[in-house]
Order: C-alpha cells, then sequence, then structure tokens
C-alpha cells in the first residue's frame, strides 16, 4: 500500500493523484485493530479550498489537537487536492476517535468524512466529489454493517449546533442515490 508518512506533521495520506489506481478497499484498509464504527458524519469544510495537510495544520496549531485532522477522511474540490481526491488521515489509518462531531459519542463511534467547500454559501459539491462520497460510503457501511439510517449530516448529530454540511449539499439526493445503489448489490448478491 503506498502511504506518506507523518513526516513534517502531515497526517498519513493515500494520495490518489500519484496512485490513481488504487481503489477504495485499499484505499479504507487498515493494518491495526479495527473500531468498532457506527454512523458515517457527513461534513462539509466551510471553507473554499482546503486539503487533509492543510486541515491537519489548522486542526494542530490552532486547535491545539495532538493527532491532527479531526476527520478520517477529506474529499477535495481542485483546490489544494484533485476535485473528488480521497484524502485518508491518521485517525482512520490508526483507528482513532474522531474529532468533528462535536460530541463524545459520535466522535467515538462516528467516522468522519468532509468534502471541502462552503454548501451554506452559494457552492454546491462537485460530482466527482459525490461520487467519490458515494464510493466511500457504500464500502464503509458494507464493511461495518452501518445502515443508512445511521449516515447522517453533521447537523443531525445536535439539534440547532450548526448548518453543517450547509444548505446546498444534496442530501435527499445521495441518500435517494445510496439506496437504489443498495438495491442493485442486493439484487446482484
Amino acid at each position: 500500500m503506498a502511504t506518506v508518512g507523518l513526516a513534517a506533521g502531515l497526517p498519513l495520506v493515500l494520495l490518489l493523484r500519484k496512485y490513481p489506481d488504487i481503489n477504495v478497499e485499499t484505499l479504507c484498509n487498515v493494518d491495526v485493530a479495527e473500531n468498532g464504527w457506527r454512523y458515517i458524519v457527513i461534513h462539509h469544510s466551510a471553507t473554499p479550498d482546503g486539503s487533509a495537510g492543510a486541515f491537519d495544520g489548522y486542526h494542530r496549531n490552532n486547535r491545539g489537537w495532538e493527532n491532527g485532522l479531526g476527520y478520517h477522511f477529506v474529499i477535495g474540490n481542485g483546490t489544494q487536492s484533485r476535485d473528488g481526491e480521497i484524502e485518508v488521515g491518521k485517525r482512520w489509518k490508526l483507528q482513532l476517535h474522531g474529532a468533528h462531531a462535536g460530541d463524545t459519542y459520535f466522535n467515538r463511534t462516528g467516522i468522519g468524512i468532509c468534502l471541502v467547500g462552503n454548501f451554506e454559501e452559494d457552492e454546491e459539491p462537485t460530482k466527482k466529489q459525490l461520487e467519490s462520497l458515494e464510493k466511500v460510503i457504500r464500502y464503509l457501511s458494507k464493511r461495518y454493517d452501518i445502515p443508512l439510517s445511521r449516515i447522517i449530516l453533521h447537523k443531525e448529530v445536535k439539534e440547532n449546533h450548526t448548518a453543517c454540511p450547509g444548505k446546498n449539499f444534496p442530501n435527499n439526493e445521495l441518500r435517494r442515490r445510496l439506496r437504489d445503489l443498495a438495491s442493485k448489490d442486493d439484487m446482484s448478491a
């Protein structure tokens, strides 16, 4: 597996632009005992640009988080990482709880996936971001037996806590597509 180490305080990150043939299963593979994940929590960065490395630096330097990047995965929008690029953080590779949900239970049991962009303003996720999000969710939900009802938006963790991932995030469309894909998977099994 191709990984970038913890040099210069960056998270462990698989860079798909360097290794375009890596599939989602390989990307999500871990070499340590796996956590008992129960949820997938979807976020936006609330910034127009970013990457796992940029957010890792912010989380370490501005928030003082020893393990850096609070999310397990970051999906790029073409600014500081490629559009649709899936970056894997140290917390995933080491199966550490996240620092993304604003709630201890969901940080410990929820896989945090952040799409770069501010979907509360005019922006929407790109087509490639949504395709990558679907791939990661499909794989993780099968691997950890996480039903569609436990794939949630950050704003669903606590009432009135946040607007994340923003009013322009296509939640209904994503859920419909995941249901459709699950039906196709069931029919082909």
